[in-house]
């Protein structure tokens, strides 16, 4: 005999069976760093007996450039309603990248990030959720706002 259980129970249980797996996942990654790691010492200690492998600082890297569905276009819109007017490509990205925690000195970053925004500002022109006006001050930028 199965128990019925209400959508919300069944969804939570569906949540926390994906979050065990991916903490499985991770524990497994994590063993297996753990071992390639070991051989690497090895190796060096093949070549250098004396070398003090745990000296080695360890170098992390940089966070991707993760994001999830929809988590950019929420961000916008929300600027793009609140801001007192048009806004550039490049501001909706530094507001992007300030909201997620992102280092807004970095050049190549903001490339990126203005990238991103000016093709999900495109893409939102094309649905009629936002409408591109030509800047008078600089003539081939667009500014940005909520279609009315």
């Amino acid at each position: 005999m199965t128990v019925e259980r209400p959508n919300t129970i069944a969804g939570l249980v569906a949540k926390r069976a994906e979050i065990a797996g991916q903490i499985d996942q991770a524990r497994a990654t994590l063993r297996q760093l753990i071992i390639d790691l070991d051989h690497v010492d090895a190796a060096i200690r093949i070549f250098d007996p004396s070398f003090d492998v745990d000296g080695i600082k360890p170098r992390t890297r940089p966070p991707g450039h993760v994001t999830y569905r929809g988590e950019l276009v929420r961000i916008i819109l929300s600027l793009l309603r609140e801001a007192p007017g048009p806004l550039t490509t490049k501001e909706v990205a530094l507001h992007l990248m300030v909201e997620r925690g992102q280092n807004t000195a970095d050049a190549a970053m903001v490339t990126l990030m203005t990238r991103r925004a000016g093709a999900l500002l495109r893409h939102y022109r094309e649905r009629g959720s936002v409408r591109s006006i030509k800047d008078p001050r600089r003539g081939q930028f667009d500014l940005w706002e909520i279609a009315s």
